[in-house]
């Protein structure tokens, strides 16, 4: 089983593929421009083509069976845009969209890009917490949304 983990936010958003063993095959950042005078749509209208695009990517050469979907920012925007993805796409009509609580994501992003990019000399003696990361770990957080997800539906 494959999990898509999207990471929603503002101006950019993290997206994940997963494994249920837990095994990384895809991850991306997307960002977009949000105009200030937009309105309230905007951030749906800049979000479902690269969202899916992303899908179309990923299916070419792996199965999407579940999305695992951040409750937090923006997340009713991007909610719509899978939805609607979904609903207009008979190759994806069979995934299912969970919305998953994304609190704690982030902290465990920083773990996952550590892990995956060891710090070098000294540093890697420092807890993870208190290593800066000087990138996007949005993809990394959707990682974590998906294993989050992983996580409940085998306690079910």
């Amino acid at each position: 089983m494959n999990i898509l983990g999207i990471d929603p936010g503002k101006c950019k958003f993290g997206a994940a593929l997963v494994t249920d063993a837990g095994a990384i095959l895809f991850r991306c950042v997307k960002r977009f421009q949000i105009n200030q005078n937009a309105a309230d749509s905007a951030v749906f209208n800049l979000i479902y083509v690269p969202l899916y695009e992303i899908m179309s990517e990923i299916s070419v050469s792996h199965s999407i069976d579940a999305i695992a979907l951040g409750d937090k920012t923006a997340s009713k925007d991007y909610l719509n845009a899978v939805s609607l993805i979904i609903k207009k796409n008979e190759k994806f009509g069979r995934i299912t969209l969970n919305v998953v609580d994304e609190s704690h994501t982030t902290e465990a992003a920083r773990a996952l890009y550590h892990k995956n990019n060891p710090p070098f000399f000294l540093i890697r003696w420092l807890p993870h917490t208190m290593i800066p990361v000087f990138c996007d770990v949005d993809d990394y957080a959707a990682v974590a949304i998906a294993l989050k997800f992983i996580k409940i539906s085998l306690k079910k």
